[in-house]
């Protein structure tokens, strides 16, 4: 086969899916957590529950391009620990994750944490999924306008096993709004959805 129509090829699987593809849907179970927190407002969610809902409708409009659906299994508030204010030397997500208590986390769902502010937009590094509900972003053309659903959407790939990349519309770009997903990444997710849920569908 000529090199070219190899190089070819391999560009058109790494190509961005934009279309609804036929995929047997996986469901994956979401608790979502609406982090308190007097001592430390920047833990403190201002987020409702009908709004984390709105939040998770869009997170599935986003990963329908790869079949998978995440199903609320419920909201609750979760009181932030005690922990001393974060110094600066401190990254924030270190400081996040001290303050999370882990025995209120779903034995059978993705943990989501919501806190109102933090240095990253979200993170996962192990359980939780945490989301900032403020967001810095650039806007690039076709993407969602709801952030902290796309945040939230992005650190899921990640859960999902999805590693970041360059590309402007990319869900799994840095501090941007795209929302799109190349086959061998919905290939990948798909895969681990499989793995998380248990299910036997095949991809």
């Amino acid at each position: 086969m000529p090199r070219l129509l190899i190089f070819l090829l391999l560009a058109l699987w790494s190509l961005p899916v934009h279309s609804h593809e036929p995929f047997p849907v996986l469901t994956l179970k979401v608790r979502a957590h609406l982090m308190q927190s007097i001592a430390n407002p920047r833990l403190q969610t201002t987020l409702t529950e009908k709004e984390v809902n709105a939040i998770l409708d869009e997170v599935n409009v986003i990963w329908s391009q790869a079949g998978i659906r995440f199903e609320l299994e419920g909201t609750s508030t979760l009181q932030a620990l005690e922990v001393p204010a974060k110094r600066w030397y401190i990254k924030d997500r270190n400081w996040v994750k001290t303050a999370i208590p882990t025995d209120k986390f779903s034995p059978t769902a993705i943990d989501v944490c919501f806190v109102k502010d933090m240095g990253p937009n979200g993170f996962f590094y192990g359980e939780p999924v945490v989301v900032c509900e403020n967001p810095e972003f650039h806007r690039v053309s076709g993407g969602t306008e709801n952030i902290v659903a796309r945040v939230t959407a992005h650190e899921l790939g990640h859960v999902l096993h999805l590693q970041h990349r360059q590309e402007r519309d990319s869900l799994m770009a840095s501090a941007r709004n795209g929302t799109a997903l190349n086959r061998q990444e919905i290939m990948d997710a798909r895969k681990r959805a499989l793995e998380i849920s248990g299910q036997t569908l095949q991809p």
